[in-house]
């Protein structure tokens, strides 16, 4: 190996965040594998029933959108 590579600042960061990027690929990669075969797990399924209901602000939001939509249809309509 030729000394100026093994001591090289470069090297080192280079070898580092690669070394890095392989790690969170892996764990990313490890999560899929899991999810894929344990479906049936609670924790995955009370994310996607959370996902799926709507707060109390975001249906307040909701009633809002509703509300200017249909005053827009009026003020068009008149």
């Amino acid at each position: 190996m030729v000394p100026i590579f093994a001591t090289s600042t470069q090297t080192n960061l280079l070898i580092y965040v690669g070394g890095g990027g392989f790690v969170l690929l892996g764990a990313f990669y490890f999560g899929r594998l899991v999810t894929f075969f344990f479906p049936n797990n609670p924790l995955i399924k009370n994310g996607k029933k959370e996902k799926e209901e709507l707060t109390p602000k975001q249906k307040e939001f909701v009633e809002f959108l509703e509300k200017a939509s249909n005053q827009s249809k009026e003020n068009n309509d008149a």
